[in-house]
């Protein structure tokens, strides 16, 4: 194919040659000879259309005529030159006619032919171009003209050049501009009928007159430049492939180079041309035809498709510059204009002032793809050899003996006396033969594989159940942190077994000593430090005399040593004697091949990490025996011992077996992946489900107990919503006592331990209602309040800052007080004060507890407890990072509290980072859906960390689902909760929008408002309100008007008193959101800054609520059931889910508190477990889909509706192998829908509704709604 290629040229500028040298052209293709030179080009070009060459000329007096490669390479250029010499002065009575014709090449506006630095070279003659003996290697015989090639520059003053035109064509290849009627390159092929345009579309006028050498005999014509198109200074006579002719003589290729119009890289053919004079020959010009090598490439590419073989061509000889290649890699480079040896960057590629130029690449340059890379090693090693008939190998990879590896074959390709000599490199990787892998396909991959995905599957399950009661007592006392640790280290011990599966390597064998060795011992470190800490804290006998502090902190320093230690080993026989992979290549059979073994130079890595293993394993199975015997409600002394022993055990055997008993690689990656999974989860099971058995047990004694005290309080209970339920429509249920009054507490603690001062400050003692500032100033009629919820953030604290606190004197008066029994800091309730208990058993309870919970938490607990006394129970609590939440309820309420559920988001840094998140907790009471949110958001002002805070809520709500409804239907809590609070430290600040301060000016302008207790001017700068008031968060959520003081930023004192550092803003907030129908059930009481708390350098702040719970309000009894008809739903401005930018959406009719059906469809109620919602069919890739014919007709099924009764109309994005996504919901209250006037039976509602999706606007829904009474 190669030979075709080049080959098919040579025979074209032969016959071209025959018919110059016989006088076809009369003037011997001087200008006069244009159109019948173009003609005879043009059918050459026609011909040769499939191969991509173009046949062109140029003479010695600078006329160029002939085809390049164009656009697309569809389309040719007719490129043409008048003669003449560029460099001349714009007023020469000759070539100044060429000065004023050129065209911008974008608008076509008329320009200068001006010579420019970036095209600067110009013929200029010597004696007037006179007649010499030609200056080459065959030339001594010939004459050429006398000239010499100048550059231009910016001090020589203005030049002309005499332009080479671009030129459109027609279908006969002539100079057109005719509209219709021109040649036109597109993507899809050649348009016939085109335009000839510049670049902005603007149609070309190339008629221009003048006494052009085209002319011929007339003196003067106006069609030399019709359909020019681009003007620029080229003359042939300075291009590389002329002055090798001129030089050589001979018919010869060029070297390869960068086509001028193009870019792209290419060879010339030339032909010389010469005329007598005087019976001399005269060297006259060369004939020329461009070959695009990308044919050549092509050819490769389509040949060694879908085989594993490469290809490469380049020149034999030094540089060694690229033909061809069949890896796609492009065979052009970018070096720099100043130094041609370097290569360009891509930031220097890009610049405007343009440092690089386009080479062509040698096979040296050659590293984009791993195929590129194998091609160069080959070519190395031919020229080390010296010998292409040998066959080589390569490798891959040199410093990795397990790398593929290559044959390489090599072949010359020479076209004596034309300038043509390539090497033809072509690689294959071998196929490797090894027993020490096990590849995917093969039987044994499939069953390892599944034995350790299942270990990997069965230890995440128990971690997540274990996980899902941590807050549960009996869980707590399984030392939570480091049990789970242990679980997690075990599931993803299970995975080791991938990292002996699949092909080998260098960095393969590496990764198998790091990966199996590492992940034991991150499994093994907090086992044995926990074993440690319930030896010192339950078994030491100090820990029998006196209460032994080992907090979590300390714990998991203790963990380091045991990793650290066994990286460092790692580390160590990484760099000396690592295990490499041994290469063994057969020549010599019919099939070469490549056989891999994975091995050391020593056995000095197996003994050092035999001797680890064994001081790890003893040590924990002597303090797993030494703890035996403790309590078994603490530390899990039987489950430690079995799982020490268990792995133990389960580690000697393996070690002997594969030791000492001879067995293939396939059967001792078996026996260590069923070893792994056996070890591993036997004893995470051995802790999670004792502890799981022991939550179940307590939770089953708390409802025992719950039932009790509820069947004393429900006669009481029902008789008052008896009463209740005859009360006027102008009686306040708010009044009643089971009106639950809820107390929703946050602060950010900064920090720093607070005094019980401060906190009695924030908290009422005894939940007291007395002290709350109600909104309207009235006396709140409860004594105190049924529930209290407590948001905390940055609530740790170290050593320094209490020591440095003490230091300052600011807690003298604390420890006085303490002593008095009135104060006392957070930190002086150490676990071994009588302040909870003087028993024993609880003393070593609460001690244990503070060692793996953390003292700050335990502290700040035993201080609310204090604060709050024995009427209030703990029912839950949270921490993540720095924050803490927790609800306490009043005895007489706990009993009614259902489905309770914790969970929560961390948006630090990669929402990774606990600094910053959420902490969600949800319950049900009295059929009332209630749900908590306290989160620390995006601090700093500026709009980005606006950005950031919205981002932030928007995070946590996708992530809060608690309630079944929430998980099932992937519905977040803001919409599915009856009643929801938000609250934290938020972090929105004060923005004076339209004012263009600086910093220090902000501050002096909220203290001058503040000053002057404005609130209502400083709130209406508030971030949070204008944001909700804007969509860009928590739409729909109220937040009362902050008519206090700013709580952020203040001086840890008395009063408020700002810092500079921020603008005083209202950063610790309470937000809250009902559910249709239901607003009229939440009332806020008191909403208020906490002025006295001293220990931060925030104020918190406190807001009061009464909730009519659901079960207090009577259901609306109906003549009948109804009928809910939606028709015409369509939705608009959908959120996109998929990566195109669309979605595939449908809607989804769930209703919750009440039973529905849709009508006219059959649901299997004897094996479907939940409901069989109603829905339309998904719209594929649309954000604004319509179902004008589709008719959803639901029926009630019974005749009371329940005011918690809800139709939460969802869309959602439909994904056929993943969880569909929630786009949007609009939740409808049942009964407002079926609220009639008197005397109605059916009435019809239009509805244009915002759908909501975690906070934000998820797009718009409409439909119409047709209600109506089925009497009966």
């Amino acid at each position: 194919m190669i030979d075709r290629f080049l080959t098919s040229p040579v025979e074209m500028l032969g016959l071209f040659h025959v018919f110059y040298s016989l006088h076809g052209f009369p003037n011997n293709l001087t200008a006069t000879d244009r159109e019948q030179a173009q003609k005879y080009l043009y059918s050459f070009a026609v011909a040769l259309n499939m191969t991509g060459m173009q046949p062109f000329y140029g003479l010695e007096d600078g006329t160029l005529l002939g085809y390049w490669h164009g656009d697309l390479n569809q389309v040719p250029i007719l490129a043409y030159r008048e003669p003449g010499n560029s460099g001349y002065d714009p007023s020469d009575p000759v070539l100044g006619k060429y000065f004023g014709i050129c065209k911008d090449r974008v608008t076509g506006q008329d320009t200068n032919c001006s010579m420019t630095i970036e095209e600067p070279l110009y013929v200029s003659c010597v004696d007037g171009c006179s007649l010499i003996p030609c200056d080459g290697i065959n030339g001594e015989d010939v004459l050429c003209q006398n000239y010499e090639i100048k550059q231009y520059s910016d001090d020589g003053g203005v030049l002309g050049y005499v332009p080479t035109t671009y030129n459109c064509i027609d279908a006969t290849g002539d100079f057109s501009q005719v509209p219709g009627n021109v040649l036109v390159p597109s993507p899809d092929g050649v348009i016939t009928d085109g335009t000839c345009t510049f670049e902005d579309g603007t149609p070309v006028d190339g008629t221009v007159s003048g006494d052009f050498a085209a002319c011929g005999s007339e003196q003067e014509c106006s069609d030399t430049y019709i359909g020019a198109y681009e003007y620029r200074n080229y003359d042939p006579r300075w291009r590389g492939w002329y002055i090798d002719s001129r030089s050589y003589q001979v018919p010869r290729f060029s070297d390869p180079y960068v086509f001028f119009t193009f870019g792209s890289v290419g060879i010339t053919y030339t032909h010389p041309i010469f005329n007598v004079q005087d019976g001399q020959q005269v060297f006259n010009g060369v004939l020329a035809v461009d070959l695009e090598l990308t044919d050549v490439v092509t050819f490769l590419e389509t040949t060694l498709e879908n085989t594993t073989y490469s290809a490469a061509i380049y020149e034999f000889d030094e540089p060694y510059s690229m033909i061809a290649v069949s890896t796609g890699t492009e065979v052009l480079t970018f070096v720099l204009k100043s130094d041609g040896t370097t290569r360009c960057t891509q930031e220097q590629i890009d610049a405007d002032s343009n440092p690089c130029v386009q080479v062509q690449a040698t096979i040296y340059d050659f590293e984009v793809t791993p195929a590129d890379s194998v091609l160069r090693k080959a070519h190395e090693v031919l020229v080390e050899q010296a010998d292409d008939e040998l066959v080589h190998s390569v490798r891959e990879d040199d410093g990795d003996a397990a790398s593929t590896s290559y044959l390489v074959t090599a072949m010359l390709y020479e076209r004596p006396g034309q300038n043509i000599k390539w090497r033809i490199v072509m690689t294959v990787p071998l196929e490797g033969d090894s027993e020490d892998y096990i590849l995917p396909g093969e039987g044994m991959y499939t069953l390892l594989g599944i034995i350790g995905g299942l270990g990997f599957f069965l230890c995440t399950a128990l971690f997540l159940a274990f996980y899902r009661r941590r807050n549960e007592r009996a869980v707590q006392f399984a030392d939570f942190q480091f049990t789970s640790a242990f679980i997690l280290g075990a599931a993803s011990l299970n995975l080791s077994i991938f990292a002996f599966l699949g092909s080998l390597s260098d960095t393969k064998c590496l990764t198998r000593m790091w990966v199996f060795f590492l992940l034991s011992a991150v499994m093994l470190a907090p086992l044995l430090v926990k074993a440690y800490r319930t030896y010192r804290l339950l078994g030491s006998p100090v820990a029998k005399a006196v209460a032994v502090k080992l907090s979590n902190r300390s714990a998991w320093i203790r963990t380091l040593p045991i990793i650290f230690t066994q990286i460092a080993i790692l580390v160590a026989f990484s760099i000396y004697h690592p295990p490499v992979v041994t290469e063994n290549i057969d020549h010599d059979s019919e099939n070469p091949t490549k056989g891999l073994r994975c091995e050391s130079e020593s056995y000095t890595f197996s003994w050092t990490q035999g001797a680890y293993d064994i001081v790890l394993l003893l040590t924990g199975c002597v303090l797993a025996y030494m703890t035996r015997n403790v309590d078994p409600r603490f530390g899990d002394a039987k489950a430690l011992f079995f799982a020490m022993y268990n792995i133990a055990f389960t580690t000697l055997m393996m070690s002997l077996i594969i030791n000492f008993v001879e067995i293939s690689q396939s059967a001792r990656y078996s026996l260590q992946t069923i070893g792994i999974f056996w070890a591993t989860v036997f004893s995470s099971a051995a802790f999670v489900l004792p502890r799981l058995t022991a939550a179940k047990n307590d939770r089953k004694l708390m409802l025992k107990r719950n039932m009790r005290m509820r069947s004393t309080l429900e006669s009481q209970r029902k008789n008052r919503v008896n009463s209740t339920s005859q009360l006027s429509e102008n009686e306040n249920l708010h009044d009643s006592p089971d009106a639950l009054k809820v107390l929703v507490c946050t602060a950010n603690i900064g920090n720093a331990p607070p005094t019980l001062n401060s906190m009695k400050a924030w908290i009422p003692e005894q939940g007291s209602c007395s002290g709350i500032k109600t909104l309207n100033g009235e006396k709140l009629v409860a004594e105190t309040f049924h529930m209290i919820v407590i948001g905390m953030q940055e609530a740790t604290w170290g050593a320094r800052k209490q020591k440095k606190q003490e230091q300052a004197g600011e807690d003298e008066k604390s420890r006085k007080e303490e002593q008095d029994g009135d104060d006392a800091s957070a930190d002086a309730y150490s676990i071994d004060e009588d302040e909870i208990s003087l028993e024993e058993a609880k003393a070593k309870e609460d001690n244990y507890l503070a060692a793996i919970e953390g003292a700050e938490t335990v502290a700040l607990r035993k201080m609310i407890k204090q604060i709050l006394g024995d009427r209030y129970t703990n029912i839950a609590q949270e921490q993540r990072g720095q924050m803490r939440q927790t609800i306490w309820a009043r005895t007489d309420v706990s009993p009614f509290i259902k489905d309770l559920k914790v969970t929560g988001a961390n948006t630090g840094v990669g929402n990774l980072l606990a600094n910053k998140g959420g902490i969600v907790i949800s319950m049900n009471y009295l059929n009332t859906r209630m749900t908590f949110l306290s989160a620390h958001l995006a601090a700093h002002e500026g709009e980005n960390y606006y950005k950031a805070r919205c981002q932030n809520v928007y995070d946590i709500l996708q992530a809060s689902r608690t309630f079944k409804i929430s998980q099932k239907m992937m519905m977040d809590v803001a919409v599915c909760s009856h009643h929801i609070f938000v609250c934290g430290d938020l972090n929105f600040r004060t923005k004076f929008d339209g004012e263009n301060n600086n910093h220090k000016q902000n501050v002096a302008r909220a203290k001058e408002i503040v000053k002057s207790e404005d609130w209502r001017t400083l709130y209406s700068f508030d971030e949070l309100h204008k944001g909700i008031a804007n969509g860009d968060l928590l739409v729909e959520f109220e937040t009362l008007p902050c008519n206090f003081h700013p709580t952020f930023k203040v001086h840890r004192t008395e009063g408020f008193e700002y810092k500079d550092q921020r603008t005083p803003s209202y950063t610790d907030r309470i937000l809250f959101k009902s559910a249709p129908n239901l607003s009229d059930n939440l009332q806020p009481i008191s909403y208020e800054a906490c002025v006295d708390f001293v220990t931060s350098d925030h104020k918190p702040v406190r807001g009061a609520f009464s909730i009519v719970p659901n079960a207090m309000i009577p259901p609306r009894l109906a003549e009948g059931m109804y009928r809910l008809t939606f028709t015409e739903i369509q939705c608009t401005d959908l959120l996109a889910a998929d990566v195109d930018g669309t979605s595939d959406p449908y809607v989804k009719f769930i209703w919750d508190g009440i039973d529905m059906n849709e009508e006219n469809k059959t649901s299997f109620k004897f094996w479907r477990k939940k409901p069989n919602f109603a829905k339309t069919g998904f719209k594929s890739k649309t954000l604004n889909p319509q179902w004008p014919d589709k008719t959803i007709s639901l029926v009630t099924t019974s005749h009371d509706i329940k005011p918690d009764a809800m139709l939460y109309v969802c869309v959602y994005d439909y994904d056929f192998l993943s969880e569909d996504d929630m786009l949007g919901t609009v939740p409808l209250s049942v009964q407002q829908l079926a609220a009639m006037l008197p005397g109605e039976t059916s009435k019809e509602l239009v509805f244009d509704r915002s759908l909501m999706r975690y906070g934000k606007f998820g797009g718009k829904i409409s439909f119409k709604l047709e209600v109506a009474t089925l009497v009966g």
